[in-house]
């Protein structure tokens, strides 16, 4: 792999990715413009993910918008944001390279308007004509949530994955994928039956070419394997699809879900197999871009688990014994338990189906004529406060 680790190229890059950091600090809209411009590629197959359900970007304007919601103060959590750069993985060749990084957004929250818009939030709950069980478990969740984050103090830090595949067009290195994601803690977006906006699944359909189908069959191979769920199928999949050498990265969707190396990603393989359920992803329209002996791609997921009242009551002990057992103030593992109790009672109350949209993306290199993956990432979508907070 001494081939991704072209030291003039990835020199190169780190000083596109301090452009971006720069950007991001200073905050200034009119630069937006000129960045976006000078900055991201539009060839076939551009594509960036914000964390919410609704930033797909597909054009400049879209990635243009993007930037300016972080940029917002209104209703907005995207304060001051670190990539952390410095502590990133970047693989490179001389055409293109691609960047995972875990960074932290910060901000600061005054208890009193904390308070202030949770009883509001409660109020239009509780407000409504129809009563149900729901919206209360809804309304006490909320105000368990708030006086668990309040406890925390009023600064807040927040940690997010930022992925990104950058191309070299005219002898400049530009953005030509990328995604921000923040770690899940609950279920931020979930249907409870199959007539869900089928938008959160389809997607224009794609390009083709000879090389972009032998990805997709390689992307095939491994939605096959999540399909058929064989845990003694495990080591022969990583074989198929998986470029097993130290440095893979697999990103899932929870905090600790960062996997480095052949081990840890078997592992998220083999958990998710046994737990999460059926794992869908849109194969057949993934965007997928070919760059030499370097492939990329993004699409959309569904996830769908039925999850029994007994399995639902197994979780709240678990998780409640889990948050006693762990180092920390009383307090705040009471509160965390109380957190924990509300939100899963609240799911289970809407019924034992759960369907989540997602998204999936990741880069395959071709080693001995074969396409293998060598980083993956699934994310769940997230609006409004940041669920996991450090």
């Amino acid at each position: 792999m001494e081939r991704y680790k072209n030291i003039n190229s990835i020199n190169e890059v780190n000083k596109v990715l301090k452009n971006l950091q720069e950007l991001y600090t200073k905050k200034d809209e009119s630069k937006i413009d000129d960045f976006v411009k000078k900055g991201f590629s539009l060839q076939d197959g551009f594509a960036t993910l914000g964390s919410g359900i609704n930033q797909w970007c597909s054009n400049s304007n879209d990635i243009k918008e993007l930037i300016k919601f972080h940029f917002s103060n209104e209703n907005n959590y995207w304060r001051e944001i670190d990539f952390k750069f410095g502590q990133a993985k970047i693989f490179a060749n001389e055409n293109v390279a691609w960047v995972v990084s875990i960074g932290n957004i910060r901000n600061i929250l005054s208890e009193d308007g904390q308070i202030e818009e949770t009883i509001n939030k409660v109020k239009d709950i509780l407000k409504g004509e129809e009563r149900s069980k729901e919206n209360v478990l809804d309304a006490a969740r909320k105000i368990a949530r708030s006086l668990r984050e309040i406890d925390r103090g009023e600064n807040y830090v927040w940690p997010f994955r930022f992925t990104c595949v950058l191309i070299k067009e005219n002898d400049t290195w530009k953005f030509h994928q990328m995604q921000f994601s923040l770690d899940s803690e609950s279920f931020s977006y979930r249907f409870t039956d199959d007539n869900y906006d089928k938008s959160v699944f389809e997607m224009p359909k794609a390009n083709s070419n000879v090389e972009i189908e032998e990805v997709r069959k390689v992307l095939q191979v491994f939605q096959d394997g999540y399909t058929k769920r064989d845990l003694n199928y495990v080591d022969e999949y990583m074989k198929k699809v998986f470029l097993l050498q130290e440095d893979l990265v697999v990103i899932g969707t929870d905090a600790e879900e960062l996997c480095l190396g052949i081990d840890s990603t078997r592992g998220i393989i083999a958990s998710d197999w046994k737990y999460w359920g059926d794992f869908k992803m849109n194969v057949e329209d993934a965007i997928i871009c070919v760059n030499g002996e370097v492939a990329y791609f993004t699409t959309k997921a569904i996830l769908t688990r039925i999850i029994s009242n007994k399995e639902i009551l197994e979780w709240i002990s678990s998780s409640a014994k889990d948050s006693f057992e762990s180092e920390g103030i009383p307090k705040h593992k009471l509160m965390e338990a109380l957190w924990d109790m509300l939100d899963l009672l609240y799911e289970n109350q809407k019924g034992e189906k759960f369907i989540t949209p997602m998204r999936f993306s990741g880069v395959l290199v071709k080693e001995d004529g074969r396409w293998l993956i060598k980083h993956a990432q699934y994310s769940d979508y997230t609006d409004g406060m940041p669920g996991v907070r450090i």
